[in-house]
């Protein structure tokens, strides 16, 4: 009986985390600076959007692969694709390229939810040059686009620029110390949390979802479940979809958050556990489901001496951390 309900557990779990990974994206992300929407038609005039042909970047095409009952199946590959790249030319900012990549697992099955972010050459300058200060024995092979004086939005140095970038995402995910980088984390999530952050400050919860759901699935792509980049995406998420009463995403998200606590030692990250059950013990009574297990769960880590009393919101845990 009891490896009849493990079992049943296991299931359950995985069709938790399918449930709230494989689903289709938020389409309100299109509202934003990012869109998961098909590229728009090519075009090579300024102002509008030019379609880079690049390869994908990531291990080798084949990707690795398992072994298992005699069978041959293949991982899934991170690949990082420079899919294009417009001219900006706002009075607000200086006339630049901004160059859209698409990170996406590689697998027999298309990766349903690839995350979208939009980065310009200087994002890319200060991500070479940083990790070339910290870990300079692991840049000495990289060779990174040089500025140019003219011609900054020729298609030829556009193309060219791309296929450096790549080059650079391709080895810095083949190097452990660099995809575990602060620089790397920075990059990919940096702009799309600040961004984040104004529309939360400014109670546009709506606005603030898509862009923190693509930086999760994004960090999530890169690394473990339970990886603290990935759980604090993840916590940020719950927050703010906890305190838009239109989405229907709490839920899904709180569950997920839950579960992936359950096997989560990193002290960092606990101290964000007691606000995460408190906001799914009210967010269960309003949805009619069960709290007295979170509930139980509350009592047993106070019994353990572990403050659960006067804790802040899980929302604001999280934005007086990002303040720092």
């Amino acid at each position: 009986m009891e490896i009849c309900n493990t079992s049943k557990q296991e299931t359950a779990n995985e069709e938790l985390e399918k449930l709230a990974l494989d689903d289709e994206p938020d389409t309100r992300l299109g509202q934003g600076t990012l869109s998961f929407n098909e590229v728009p038609e090519v075009h090579s005039q300024a102002g509008s959007w030019a379609k880079v042909q690049r390869g994908t970047v990531g291990e080798d095409s084949a990707g690795p692969v398992d072994v298992t009952n005699g069978e041959i199946m293949r991982r899934p590959v991170l690949k990082f694709e420079v899919v294009s790249a417009r001219t900006v030319d706002h009075n607000s900012e200086k006339k630049h390229v901004a160059y859209t990549i698409m990170v996406r697992k590689d697998a027999i099955q298309p990766d349903p939810n690839p995350a979208v972010i939009e980065r310009r050459y200087s994002d890319f300058l200060e991500l070479y040059e940083s990790l070339r200060r910290e870990f300079p024995s692991l840049m000495t092979s990289v060779t990174f686009p040089k500025k140019v004086l003219l011609g900054n939005f020729a298609p030829g140095v556009i193309s060219e620029r791309s296929a450096g970038f790549e080059a650079l995402l391709e080895h810095i995910i083949t190097e452990d110390r660099l995809r575990e980088s602060s620089c790397l984390l920075s990059f990919l999530q940096g702009r799309e949390q600040r961004e984040a952050r104004q529309w939360m400050e400014a109670q546009r919860y709506d606005q603030a979802i898509p862009l923190l759901e693509n930086s999760f699935r994004l960090l999530n792509k890169l690394h473990t479940d339970r990886h603290p980049s990935v759980m604090l995406a993840l916590c940020r998420l719950v927050a703010c979809c906890s305190t838009d009463p239109v989405t229907t995403s709490a839920e899904r998200f709180a569950d997920l958050a839950l579960r992936r606590y359950e096997a989560v030692s990193d002290a960092d990250l606990l101290q964000f556990y007691v606000p995460l059950l408190q906001l799914c013990v009210r967010l269960w009574w309003s949805l009619g489901r069960d709290k007295r297990p979170l509930e139980a769960r509350l009592e047993d880590l106070k019994r353990r001496g572990i403050k659960v009393d006067g804790c802040r919101t899980l929302f604001d845990a999280l934005m007086a951390l990002d303040k720092n």
